[in-house]
């Protein structure tokens, strides 16, 4: 009895609705964007669900050296947008293997979308065995999916020094 009392007046609804947008063709244009807009909301709600659970913005940093590089890492600090997010010291074994073509995950993680700061701290000995401490920075944008950089520690054997070169990868 119930379920027949509702569906009357949900017949009655529907006729006045019906009358209503004849009587009034702008109604029915406001109700057509009306529509148009929950659609466009549904999406950006899906779009938003999909970043949440599956997140594409991580980040993963690599570190590779010259192969028979006459430096000697001892260790790295990686700083992303001013906060610490990794270090490193190096045993003879893993320097070995970076010098032989290795490279090292330094630091996987999610990282903001836009522009993002990496900043990392190597200390070790220059080839004739003096200490040394070196920062360098990169400037990167993180776009939509995986971002990949590689921090390359290259000899300069002009100089009996290396530098750095940062190499990007989009997934």
């Amino acid at each position: 009895m119930k379920i027949r009392h509702v569906l009357m007046v949900l017949a009655a609804m529907v006729g006045c609705v019906q009358v209503a947008v004849a009587q009034d063709e702008g109604l029915s244009q406001r109700i057509q964007t009306l529509k148009q807009g929950v659609l466009d909301l549904n999406r950006d709600l899906t779009l938003l669900e999909e970043e949440l659970l599956y997140p594409s913005s991580q980040a993963a940093f690599f570190l590779s050296v010259d192969v028979g590089t006459p430096i000697r890492l001892v260790d790295v600090n990686l700083t992303l947008n001013g906060q610490h997010v990794g270090y490193h010291f190096y045993t003879d074994a893993e320097f070995d293997a970076l010098t032989k073509g290795g490279i090292q995950r330094l630091y996987t993680g999610n990282i903001q979308s836009g522009r993002n700061v990496l900043e990392a701290t190597i200390t070790g000995y220059d080839p004739r065995g003096k200490d040394y401490q070196k920062t360098t920075s990169y400037t990167f944008d993180k776009g939509p999916g995986r971002k990949l950089i590689e921090l390359r520690v290259v000899d300069d054997l002009d100089a009996m020094q290396h530098r750095f070169e940062f190499r990007e990868w989009d997934e």
